[in-house]
């Protein structure tokens, strides 16, 4: 899955696949934490919003995705 860059201070990239509806999160400090079942919106969302760290924090966590550490 390819991953963009980000403005924000804890977060360094985002990516998502729509055939999966996987969002993948690159964490600043080297983690990578992978969500399933997140709509494209959510995704989109994600992408718009000022405060990405804290929407990741406030919304996509307590979403109740599937949750994967992957990295960190």
């Amino acid at each position: 899955m390819q991953r963009r860059p980000i403005r924000s201070t804890s977060l360094k990239a985002v990516g998502y696949d729509t055939d999966t509806l996987t969002l993948e999160i690159e964490y600043r400090n080297g983690s990578l934490v992978r969500y399933t079942g997140v709509p494209e919106a959510m995704y989109q969302a994600l992408l718009a919003v000022a405060g990405k760290a804290m929407f990741v924090e406030q919304v996509v966590e307590r979403g109740g995705y599937g949750r994967e550490q992957v990295r960190g």
